[in-house]
């Protein structure tokens, strides 16, 4: 237990090098929610006190992915695996995470569905000697010190959306809403159900759907901020013009995977703090019509982000008292060095990246030259 909570706080200080600061205090890292880029679906990793929470997996298709992604954390155990509904791009990943990690307990709305992604699922739970577990509205559990409701579903569904399973976490004063698939006929039994919903961050729901979100459940959860899962180019036109406009209107901060790949959220029980794996200052309502104002995030000395009523702690944006001194990624294969938002990191191998603070001169002189796409 003491090793992997030393691996999450290590993991946590790596953030400033690997991520951009996109909004947000710099908050103390005690808890944290990885809404994981799986193209066209949804997976997010929430970590507390050194306990683990896997929320849906993606599809099939990035079951190594999630398998690489838990591998590069050393977790080897996660006490909560939840498949909000039995779709294949929400459970298919899972499987990865199962061939990695073992898990405690298993919830699902459903224990049967014929679907090969499905019955994977649960094949390699078995192999664990696991089944699933279909929670109810009104159980509660905990993660370290974070507490975890089950919303919904209310009642059960023959429409898979319908009958996603809906969390809202809370952790000290801050909470955090995941809504699966859920489309407005879910959203209306809970908000018939009259249990709390308000939370500071919402994870859209059906990638941003216009079946979903509806103008009365977005003005009761009242977020600030909205994560939104979808694939690049994806065919169903997600997220839409209509539910993006809802959000705009709303005046939420909006992040998508899409746009800006992995999306990071600490919280330290008060405040809250946004990283990005590229893309930071990108207005992600602009289909919306008239996006989000421009000048609420700027790029601060091209690690962090800064505006003039909250500007964050420089010790979280790894940049340091020199006033030359500047955090890049280095290519040792290349012999490119890079800022860390360049697209042309997320492409790099892992045993060719190397991340170096200090001057470019430095970096010149150690025989790198600046990449053409960046312009460092």
């Amino acid at each position: 237990m003491r090793k992997r909570y030393i691996l999450f706080l290590c993991s946590l200080l790596l953030l400033s090098f690997l991520f951009t600061p996109i909004e947000g205090r710099a908050a103390t890292p005690s808890f944290q929610i990885d809404f994981i880029d799986v193209g066209q679906g949804d997976s997010a990793l929430v970590q507390c006190d050194g306990h683990y929470m896997l929320i849906d997996g993606g599809g099939a298709a990035k079951s190594s992915l999630i398998y690489s992604y838990l591998k590069a954390r050393s977790i080897k155990y996660i006490d909560v695996m939840v498949a909000t509904h039995a779709d294949e791009d929400h459970i298919g990943g899972l499987s990865g995470a199962l061939n990695y990690a073992n898990v405690g307990l298993a919830l699902c709305p459903v224990t049967q569905h014929d679907t090969k992604t499905f019955n994977n699922f649960v094949k390699y739970l078995g192999a664990q000697g696991k089944a699933i577990t279909v929670p109810k509205a009104g159980n509660y559990f905990t993660l370290g010190s974070a507490s975890v409701y089950v919303l919904g579903p209310i009642r059960s569904s023959s429409e898979s959306n319908n009958n996603s399973i809906v969390l809202r976490i809370v952790y000290g004063n801050t909470s955090f809403l995941f809504t699966g698939d859920a489309e407005t006929d879910e959203e209306k039994d809970i908000l018939a159900s009259r249990i709390v919903i308000k939370s500071n961050v919402l994870k859209v729901a059906h990638h941003g759907s216009s079946y979903s979100t509806g103008y009365q459940f977005l003005r009761e959860v009242a977020p600030q901020y909205a994560v939104i899962s979808v694939g690049t180019g994806n065919s169903y036109g997600h997220p839409t013009a209509d539910t993006l406009s809802k959000l705009r209107d709303a005046g939420v901060r909006t992040l998508r995977t899409d746009l800006q790949g992995d999306i990071i959220c600490v919280s330290d029980g008060r405040d809250l703090s946004f990283y990005v794996q590229r893309n930071a200052s990108v207005d992600t309502l602009a289909e919306a019509g008239a996006g989000q104002n421009s000048n609420e995030i700027q790029y601060f000395n091209n690690t962090g982000i800064s505006n003039e009523q909250n500007t964050p702690d420089r010790s979280n944006t790894g940049t340091t008292s020199n006033p030359s001194a500047q955090t890049y990624v280095l290519n040792t294969n290349t012999h490119k060095f890079h800022y860390p938002n360049c697209n042309s990191v997320n492409d790099m191998k892992e045993k060719n990246k190397q991340i170096y603070t200090g001057s470019r001169d430095d970096i010149i002189a150690m025989g790198y030259g600046p990449c053409k796409r960046c312009n460092p």
